[in-house]
């Protein structure tokens, strides 16, 4: 059904000449939509064709990606700085021998800072790691081959250094030691120290088991070019955790 209105026109009509009446047909809503009928216009009524798991699928890297990224990088990162400290700054060293003991015994894990990262110059009473010489004229105990040495300098550049019976005289005054060499051997051990005036860049080292150790009383002084680092602690011992500070 619909409904109709009349507007006035000029035109003439079959009516007697009288005002042309135009009509406007309004339709009803039910006909104004006979076009759309079966669809579903409502928002509630919709459903997303897409799955939802999917959906959680493609977020998922966007989540973890990131994180994996900074892992990853953290890694890297600490990597690099383990290799950089050992490399430069300070690395772990395996004592070979018992000539440090009692104060290190053989087998140890020491760490070591490098020469070059000291805050001062090599001092007497110092633990260092070296290079031994060419020619090796003694046996380090405790090591397949002539690998690097763990001793204690006693006499630095310029000082003059002797023996006398069990009493080791530096620049004309007994060296002051504190204990650390092995009571079993003494201060000096079975081999005197002959007297020996260092040189600008030369260094006199002892162990502090004095009756076995491979030092300065046999192949003479050593100098500063083929000291690695010094020992500031040892980390492990008897294949454990172990932390005990060297004197420095």
């Amino acid at each position: 059904m619909s409904a109709t209105s009349t507007e006035n026109g000029s035109s003439p009509s079959a009516n007697g000449g009288g005002p042309v009446r135009r009509t406007t047909v309004v339709r009803s809503p039910q006909e104004l939509d006979y076009r759309l009928r079966g669809l579903i216009l409502d928002p509630e009524g919709y459903h997303p064709t897409a799955p939802v798991q999917p959906e959680r699928q493609r977020r998922r890297p966007r989540r973890l990606g990131p994180l994996a990224a900074k892992v990853a990088a953290f890694v890297i990162a600490a990597a690099l700085a383990g290799w950089l400290l050992q490399a430069f700054v300070a690395q772990p060293f395996v004592v070979p021998g018992s000539a440090m003991a009692p104060t290190i015994q053989s087998g140890d894990r020491i760490l070591v800072v490098k020469a070059g990262f000291l805050e001062s110059p090599v001092h007497s009473g110092q633990i260092v790691v070296l290079h031994p010489p060419r020619f090796l004229p003694c046996t380090v105990r405790g090591s397949a081959g002539a690998g690097d040495l763990v001793l204690r300098v006693v006499a630095v550049p310029g000082q003059t250094i002797w023996s006398i019976g069990q009493t080791i005289f530096v620049d004309g005054r007994t060296l002051q030691e504190k204990g650390w060499y092995s009571p079993r051997s003494g201060p000096v051990g079975a081999k005197a120290i002959a007297s020996t005036t260092l040189g600008a860049d030369q260094y006199f080292v002892l162990g502090d088991n004095r009756s076995s150790a491979c030092d300065s009383r046999a192949f003479g002084p050593v100098s500063g070019a083929s000291i690695v680092g010094q020992a500031v602690a040892v980390v492990a011992h008897n294949h454990h955790v172990y932390l005990q500070k060297l004197p420095s």
